[in-house]
Order: structure tokens, then sequence, then C-alpha cells
């Protein structure tokens, strides 16, 4: 019997493993997910729980940032991370790495339905080059027309 329960203890250890590896299925994650992918753009933390009070109006932002460690690290949302620029997060699909554009003057980030420029690496001494992240800085349509109203006006 020591060996029959020692099988029951691991089948719950095993259950209690899996359980925490697990995402529960909830309306709220269901929210954000959908905050996300009808974002068409990566959306910081904080534009994530903005948009989703909508939604959840007692939505906290450690609900969401938990949510989010979890959706990344079930690979169903990435992050973007450009130096000074706060990490933002979409949906992983089948578009694969893309390049992104930030404003210089909302600082959002916006994907670009553009294909990434091929490069060559370098051979460099003590170096290996694994990869690239392409970005471009300008205007959003939206603050670029505000720039001109305010030109004008």
């Amino acid at each position: 019997t020591v060996s029959r329960w020692n099988r029951v203890l691991t089948f719950l250890f095993c259950l209690f493993l899996f359980e925490g590896l697990m995402i529960r299925n909830t309306k709220q994650r269901d929210a954000l997910m959908k905050v996300i992918r009808d974002a068409e753009r990566p959306l910081s933390p904080a534009e994530i729980h903005q948009l989703a009070l909508a939604h959840y109006p007692k939505l906290g932002i450690r609900t969401v940032y938990r949510y989010i460690k979890d959706l990344v690290e079930s690979h169903q949302i990435a992050g973007i991370d450009y130096p000074g620029q706060p990490v933002r997060y979409e949906v992983i699909d089948d578009r694969g790495s893309r390049p992104h554009l930030i404003c210089r003057y909302c600082q959002k980030t916006f994907d670009l339905s553009i294909n990434e420029p091929r490069l060559v690496y370098p051979k460099l001494k003590n170096f290996v080059i694994e990869g690239h992240e392409v970005v471009y800085f300008g205007h959003c349509r939206a603050c670029r027309s505000n720039l001109r109203s305010k030109k004008s006006g």
C-alpha cells in the first residue's frame, strides 16, 4: 500500500504542477485578449488596463500584469521591448517578426504592413549576431493631423 500512496501523491503533485501552469479561462482574461487583438497595434500594460476597464470597471492593474505574464508564458502574446519605451504586447500570429513605427509625438507603437529589410550580417570578431529588430520613428496619422491643425490655426 506504500507504493499505492506514492502513486496517489505523485499523481496529486503532478496535477498541482499542471494546474499551476494552466491559464484559467476567465471572462477577464478573454476581455484582455480581445483588447490586445482588437487594438491592431502593440499596447503597454497601462493601455491594456485602460481599454479593458470599459468591460470590467473594477479590473485592477495587478490583474492585468498577472494575465499578461500568463499570456506571454503560453505564447499567445509577445512583448516588444525597445530602448526608452515601455514594453508593449501584441498577439502572436502567422505574420512573424515585422517592423514597427514609434510616433515621436504620442509615443505609441504601430505595426507596419511592410516587409523587413533583408540584412546581411557582417562577420565580427568576438561576436555572433543572432538577429535584429527594425523600428522606424515618425508621426502617426492622428498626430500628423493635429500638428497640421496647430500650424494652420
